[in-house]
């Protein structure tokens, strides 16, 4: 049963360490990331919902959102790929 326990707790911490990136809510007010490249652009619900996921496209080595600005992204430009 110890032993269970153990394995358990190492998944969980292991999990949990793995997902660095903020928490967010779900308020409506739609922002735009821009990549470090202006390759492409990502719409979120809300600001920190951009800066989720630019956290996590930083996780999985892709570039970056350095600009987010109010509103929707401009429909010009390709759309980045949710990681």
């Amino acid at each position: 049963m110890k032993i269970h326990l153990i394995v358990v707790s190492i998944i969980l911490g292991i999990s949990f360490a793995e997902d660095e990136c903020i928490v967010c809510d779900w308020k409506n007010d739609v922002h735009c990331g821009k990549s470090a490249n202006d390759a492409c652009v990502f719409t979120a619900l809300n600001k920190c919902q951009v800066e989720r996921i630019s956290c996590r496209r930083e996780q999985k080595g892709l570039p970056v959102f350095t600009q987010i600005i109010k509103g929707r992204c401009p429909t010009d430009k390709p759309k980045c790929k949710k990681p």
